[in-house]
């Protein structure tokens, strides 16, 4: 169940229902034999026990709130960024988050040590060699076109759009799984995927400010994102499986090495012509806002792994439908995007369709039993 949960550091509900299946199950109130127990037991008993789950609540309501509140800080800030008049610059936007996330894993990697088990911890210590590095390297490269192509997008198009047009990672996501036979088939998983692709259609359809080339990029990025996503179950698992913080450790210094290669190559290569480089005067201008994005993405990162080892899975659907109504509410109001009725609805029809697909998806065999379709 901790192997599913650490896949999934950018992952989709799916690794997470799965995770939720295993942990609570059928019978998971085993230990009492004929529930005389349970009626016999002192009433002083159970007050520990509720002053347990009052106490494991509070973590999870904190890291949830906190996930919301960053993700939805990163999506504005580098919506603010990116603007022309200040670092319109995608590429090495991304360069410096992988380096700055690189120093800051490194240093945090001495302070505390224990936030990286992978690297750290002997029992779940995995072993770093070139047979690691080659599973990682794609994985890093489908994220970092990921957050590229996103941040490219912010030029295009608005943060409502783009987060409606996001939505539709689950469908690329099980279709590279069924292709690669790591999902199973099921027609009602189908039909409620169908439904998000019209709803997402409609979202499209709605928008006022539509930008044919916002579109094809997010698109892109949503591909890029979820091959990401795929790749990093079929790669880095079992014991090759890395936390959320070995995995930024690990990943950001090879993605650096990368885009600090391509960067370097852009003025001698025609074919990275498309890769524009700000100023030394940007830097001195736009410096402090660029310390404040590196570390707020850095952030992001912590409270993610903070996240996973205190929230639950059905805490994480839930927080992630709502940071996603709260991203686009917020930015309506930040940035003036006007959201029109049809995609207010539409994007309604999309969180409620994909919480239904993230519950059929804990309860494969309940809904094989007793469901509208099998």
């Amino acid at each position: 169940a901790q192997a599913i949960l650490a896949r999934g550091f950018h992952a989709s509900p799916t690794n997470y229902m799965q995770y939720l299946v295993l942990k609570i199950g059928p019978g998971s109130d085993g230990n009492s034999k004929d529930g005389k127990e349970d009626e016999e037991a002192p009433e002083s008993e159970e007050k520990p026990l509720l002053h347990d789950d009052s106490h494991k609540l509070l973590p999870k309501v904190f890291w949830s709130m906190a996930l919301i509140a960053v993700s939805a800080t990163l999506i504005t800030y580098n919506k603010y960024l990116i603007h022309p008049s200040r670092f319109p610059y995608p590429v090495m936007l991304v360069f410096l988050h992988m380096a700055g996330g690189s120093v800051l894993s490194t240093l945090l990697l001495l302070v505390a040590p224990r936030l990286f088990p992978a690297l750290t911890d002997p029992d779940k210590k995995g072993h770093i060699d070139l047979h690691l590095v080659a599973r990682v390297v794609p994985v890093g490269l489908a994220f970092v076109m990921s957050l590229v192509l996103s941040n490219t997008a912010y030029q295009y198009a608005s943060i409502p759009f783009l987060q409606m047009i996001k939505q539709s990672n689950v469908i690329i996501v099980f279709m590279l799984s069924l292709l690669l036979g790591l999902e199973q088939f099921r027609t009602r998983m189908v039909v409620v995927l169908f439904g998000v692709m019209i709803a997402t259609t409609l979202t499209i359809h709605g928008e006022m400010n539509f930008s044919l080339t916002g579109l094809i990029i997010q698109l892109l990025c949503n591909f890029a994102e979820s091959s990401k996503v795929v790749m990093q179950g079929v790669l880095l698992s079992g014991a090759l499986r890395l936390d959320p913080m070995s995995f930024v450790a690990v990943v950001s210094p090879l993605c650096g090495a990368f885009l600090g290669g391509l960067i370097l190559l852009q003025p001698r290569v025609h074919a990275l012509s498309w890769i524009v480089l700000p100023a030394a005067e940007t830097f001195r201008r736009c410096g402090l806002l660029l310390a404040g994005n590196i570390l707020c993405a850095f952030v992001l990162n912590l409270v993610i792994a903070n996240y996973l080892k205190n929230g639950s899975p059905v805490a994480f659907i839930l927080t992630n439908l709502v940071k996603d109504a709260g991203i686009v509410i917020v930015s309506s109001f930040t940035f003036g995007d006007n959201v029109s009725l049809q995609q207010a609805c539409a994007f309604s029809a999309q969180l409620s369709l994909i919480a239904l697909w993230s519950t059929m998806k804990a309860n494969a065999a309940t809904f094989d039993q007793h469901g509208f379709c099998k």
